[in-house]
């Protein structure tokens, strides 16, 4: 045990938290798709596939959704996403831009939570994981549909400053949060496709 510990938890994008890491403002911090830098050394944890997430109501075309969306039919799409530069808002355009096409946004919301309620009220889509729904969505407005292979997955991995030595109590919060996450998936739903 460390009872001279004291944590502080901090939630932001991608970008922020790894200039924050380099600052020096922050020790740890868990990262979607981080971008590779000399300042920084990343440890891949996981890898999350992304989903379509529907209305069930309000949408006519819904129930003649294919079982999987391919990537290059998401601009039929209108999407709910986070504004710039959130990760999995850049890993959509950033797709989209390899095929020569861009994402249709309905509307910018940030907050996962928010996202999920405006897709249930029929305003639009989103592209999140599975567990993002699961923790906060309802079951009951929301339909799930894979992106077919090799679809979107959203890349987290454990960070730290590579110029500074990890302390003792920096080294048992990572191991705190590998246990964590690996619990995670341990309790994460199975796949609804092979």
């Amino acid at each position: 045990s460390l009872p001279a510990a004291t944590l502080s938890i901090r939630e932001g994008l991608t970008a922020g938290m790894q200039e924050s890491l380099v600052s020096g403002r922050l020790d740890v911090a868990l990262l979607y798709n981080a971008t590779p830098s000399p300042d920084i050394d990343l440890q891949p944890l996981l890898e999350e596939e992304l989903f379509l997430i529907s209305p069930i109501h309000g949408a006519a075309h819904a129930a003649s959704l294919p079982e999987a969306v391919a990537v290059h039919d998401l601009p039929a799409f209108p999407l709910i996403v986070p504004s710039r530069p959130n990760a999995i808002r850049m890993l959509i355009e950033s797709e989209l831009a390899n095929l020569g096409l861009r994402p249709t946004i309905a509307f910018e919301v940030d907050g996962v939570g928010a996202i999920l309620d405006l897709v249930g009220e029929g305003f639009g889509h989103a592209i999140l994981s599975r567990n993002a729904v699961t923790n906060l969505g309802s079951g009951q407005t929301l339909q799930i549909r894979p992106i077919a292979a090799p679809g979107l997955h959203a890349k987290l991995a454990l960070a730290v400053n590579s110029h500074r030595q990890i302390t003792a109590t920096q080294q048992a919060l990572i191991e705190l949060l590998r246990l964590v996450v690996g619990e995670q998936l341990l309790t994460a739903p199975p796949p609804a496709h092979s």
